[in-house]
């Protein structure tokens, strides 16, 4: 199943390249940027969101998508083709705090993605479709759509970690 295969994806994409990272490190960045540890934070805000919000609709019944035309093909170009816009802000709900505890936000990032991976494993594929949480940017969505952006959001982080490393490993004294 394509769901599970992005969510299994997740964490070896965020991960495993921070491993290394200690002390100081993980709130390094260039001025105007975020750090690893706020990029990190800022992803598991995102994943936790929505699985409380998937566990909030889990028994409703009889939704219906609501999207204007503009998220809907926002949508389709972003889930279909998997090209993260680099140039939209972050909503100030999923904004990570200056300073975050690389270990608490590890765990919370691990946590959020196990609660998708539970939806996931709880509700049947023809269920997972019927609910929706809404985005701020695509309208709402459904269980794998959102399963689909997480995906696409990390990779889009990912590189960001990987220059970020590349600039902490350029700039060590």
């Amino acid at each position: 199943m394509k769901v599970r295969r992005q969510l299994e994806r997740l964490e070896p994409m965020i991960l495993d390249p921070v491993r290394p990272v200690e002390g100081g490190d993980w709130h390094r960045a260039p001025d105007g940027k975020w750090s690893i540890a706020q990029i990190l934070s800022h992803l598991a805000i995102g994943i936790d969101l929505v699985g409380v919000a998937f566990e909030k609709r889990f028994d409703k019944n009889d939704m219906r998508r609501r999207a204007t035309p503009r998220q809907a093909l926002l949508r389709h170009v972003m889930l279909g083709v998997g090209k993260f816009p680099t140039s939209v802000e972050s909503p100030a709900l999923a904004r990570p705090p200056d300073r975050p505890e690389p270990e608490q936000v590890t765990a919370e990032f691990r946590m959020g993605v196990e609660r998708l991976g539970r939806l996931v494993d709880q509700l049947p594929e023809g269920r997972q479709t019927e609910i929706f949480v809404a985005h701020p940017f695509l309208g709402d969505l459904n269980l794998p759509e959102w399963v689909r952006f997480h995906y696409l959001h990390c990779r889009h982080h990912s590189s960001q970690i990987e220059r970020l490393l590349g600039w902490i490993a350029q700039n060590s004294n």
